[in-house]
């Protein structure tokens, strides 16, 4: 197994005279469409670059990126990188104050957008006085709004190309937002260093070279754009990209593509299991499933569709600092801590916590440049999350005896009730696996006793009907008595920030749904020394 290279290689433009000098002619991006070579998207991506230029696009100067997955989104970010210009991608979710917020933050003066979000541009563009330019991707009228420039994708792309600017490793390559879950999303300053190693695998065995990556996330998140589309370039692989997600098509994608590698969110692989037997499940090239979660049963995604899959985790701030091979998997599990990274876990105490024991995620890099650089514009807010040198997580973490995290809650969504702790995370896992459940999110309350009380907020799937008593008999059976909801309410959908990240802020107040179901009230009293059930005509 190989290592990352030095810290000096570890640059977007390095990762690319690598892949040119290997196999030039070899395919390094294709779509459903079209297809570029190593040496095409090169091409293509400085000729991007050089029209953003005369659009005033420089070195260092930050530029905006909302666009739907693409080859002309990756020749896009590419031709930024290597020419210097800072990427901010945008979530294509993203309107009015979360969308003003980002571009007014980031001061971006040119945006690149498809044709059908002019009018969230638009209609936001007076809250943006840095915003000056537009480059339109499809069709559109032609008209530009007061103060702002719009220019045609053909009249950018054709363009003389930019020379690529050598970089150091600690140059400024993105500003990538946080999902804002309780607040204005913060700009995470990365470093060159940064996303390269988030990107690579070099650590491990797969992929190589030989592989064929498939990116459906979207590729203004970091997992699509980074654990996909750069891995594949830092690998010298073959990267495919589609529109999006499908569970219904997702397999007649990796079989005619010939895909072997990729990496999903556990909520796909959960849709993917809830798809029809087939015949052919097995009849797949698809070998390796990088998964963050894992989903709650990746044995038998495993075992069905014939393939391996291994865990990571990461964030923004932090890059990808857990990852580990694939067909030894422990469920629950996000890895092992990779070289150049060093771990804590860190108690309310502010000590280690024994191994077994839950504690906040502190990390600390080994090598420079390997983590954010702070939050753009908001020093108070980077002295809180990097305190002498380690960077606060927010995330709480167990570890066994073999060195596997297992991640438990977001330290804000941790509970605790009658003198336990509980995770959020674990009971959502479970009141997920109720057949007539979609989603959920387990929040707590307050109790007239101190501490929480749980409240678990429920998404059913269509055709089913509220049923409380049973799901909590469905809990009681596969929880701890201290860890099953008192409380239950059911909403038509869960309130969600642009990127998906549940808000559980609004949850928390008992006026989040219209109706709660108290299983106290209801008469099933759950104890340490046993069950009292005082329902009606109940035994």
């Amino acid at each position: 197994m190989a290592q990352l290279p030095n810290l000096e290689e570890r640059t977007l433009l390095r990762s690319f005279e690598r892949a040119l000098g290997f196999a030039p002619d070899k395919v390094a991006l294709a779509d459903r469409d079209a297809s570029s070579t190593y040496a095409q998207a090169f091409q293509r991506s400085l000729s991007l670059a050089g029209g953003l230029a005369r659009l005033g696009c420089r070195p260092g100067s930050p530029a905006g990126l909302m666009l739907d997955n693409s080859l002309d989104f990756v020749h896009a970010w590419l031709g930024m990188g290597l020419s210097g210009t800072v990427e901010v991608p945008v979530n294509t979710a993203y309107k009015g104050d979360f969308l003003a917020h980002i571009l007014r933050d980031s001061g971006v003066e040119t945006l690149l957008a498809e044709a059908h979000y002019l009018d969230r541009v638009e209609a936001i563009a007076d809250q943006v006085p840095s915003l000056k330019n537009v480059v339109v991707r499809g069709a559109f009228d032609g008209k530009s709004p007061a103060g702002l420039s719009l220019v045609a994708w053909g009249e950018v792309e054709g363009s003389a190309p930019a020379a690529p600017v050598r970089r150091d490793p600690g140059d400024l390559f993105a500003y990538m937002y946080t999902s804002g879950t309780t607040g204005l999303s913060k700009g995470v300053l990365i470093p060159e260093a940064q996303a390269y190693t988030y990107a690579s695998r070099e650590d491990q065995d797969l992929p190589t070279y030989q592989d064929r990556i498939l990116v459906a996330l979207p590729i203004f998140h970091l997992a699509g754009q980074w654990y996909g589309v750069y891995q594949s370039l830092i690998h010298r692989a073959s990267c495919v990209v589609e529109p999006g997600f499908s569970p219904s098509g997702y397999w007649d994608v990796v079989r005619s593509q010939g895909i072997t590698v990729t990496v999903m969110l556990g909520a796909m692989a959960e849709m993917l299991q809830q798809q029809p037997s087939s015949p052919d499940d097995l009849d797949n090239p698809l070998r390796l499933a990088v998964m963050a979660p894992l989903a709650s049963d990746f044995a038998a995604f495993e075992h069905r569709f014939g393939l391996k899959v291994a865990a990571v985790y990461g964030m923004s701030e932090i890059g990808a600092v857990m990852n580990g091979p694939p067909g030894a998997v422990v469920g629950g599990e996000a890895g092992f801590a990779r070289d150049g990274y060093e771990l804590r876990l860190v108690g309310a105490d502010g000590n280690d916590v024994p191994d077994g024991e839950v504690g906040e995620l502190w990390v600390r890099p080994m090598v420079p440049h390997t983590v954010m650089a702070g939050y753009h514009n908001l020093p108070e807010a980077t002295a809180a999350a990097t305190r002498g040198g380690w960077i606060h997580t927010g995330d709480a973490f167990r570890r066994d005896a073999e060195g596997r995290y297992f991640f438990t809650d977001r330290m804000k969504d941790a509970l605790r009730r009658r003198g336990e702790n509980v995770s959020s995370f674990e009971v959502e896992k479970v009141v997920n696996s109720h057949p007539s459940v979609l989603e959920s999110a387990v929040v707590g309350v307050p109790s007239e006793l101190g501490e929480d009380e749980i409240k678990a907020v429920i998404v059913l799937r269509a055709g089913f009907e509220a049923d409380p008593v049973g799901i909590t008999e469905h809990l009681i059976e596969r929880l701890p008595y201290f860890m099953v909801p008192r409380f239950i309410a059911f909403v038509p959908a869960l309130p969600k920030t642009p990127t998906q990240k549940v808000q559980k802020n609004l949850l928390r107040s008992q006026d989040a749904a219209d109706e709660i179901w108290d299983r106290e009230a209801a008469g099933i009293i759950l104890k340490r020394s046993g069950r009292t059930d005082r329902r009606e005509g109940a035994t």
